[in-house]
């Protein structure tokens, strides 16, 4: 339900370098497009016309937008994701008010059970959004700094 900041961010990252790539390639396609059939344009021939239409002008072009389509739909899944990350983690760190054990966090955000409310709390630690430390009775408690919000909303922000 809730990943870790770091994988998420690894993904989002690589998605959006993906879109941004294939935004690129298509703007260019699509300007070869266009270069291509005004150059077509110039024949005498009726046929080389038609043919340098399709080849050079629109087979580019309908590449061309549909990499940019694409592109954009990818980065715009990136972004997304990196919202629900965020959205996420400030849910995570609400739940560890106080501190809390990972069977808490689960209860408290309704997670279907506490290995995954672990994961994504280990996660947050890795992170150094949150502390993690053990009872005497050998229980895991997790904990925020009251820093821990200002650095989260300063790490979304940029």
């Amino acid at each position: 339900m809730m990943g870790t900041q770091s994988t998420s961010s690894r993904g989002s990252g690589r998605k959006s370098l993906v879109g941004n790539t294939l935004v690129t390639v298509g703007a260019l396609s699509s300007a070869f497009g266009a270069v291509g059939w005004l150059s077509a344009l110039r024949s005498p021939s009726i046929l080389t016309i038609a043919l340098g239409f399709v080849l050079y002008g629109l087979l580019p072009l309908v590449v061309g937008v549909s990499f940019v389509w694409r592109g954009l739909g990818a980065i715009e899944e990136a972004e997304a994701a990196r919202r629900a990350d965020a959205v996420s983690r400030a849910a995570l760190l609400d739940a560890l008010r106080g501190g809390a054990t990972a069977r808490e966090v689960a209860a408290r955000l309704c997670m279907p059970n506490a290995g995954d409310a672990e994961r994504a709390l280990d996660g947050l630690v890795r992170d150094d959004l949150a502390k993690l430390d053990v009872t005497d009775d050998g229980e895991l408690v997790y904990r925020r700094d009251p820093e821990t919000l200002l650095l989260l909303h300063d790490r979304d922000v940029n």
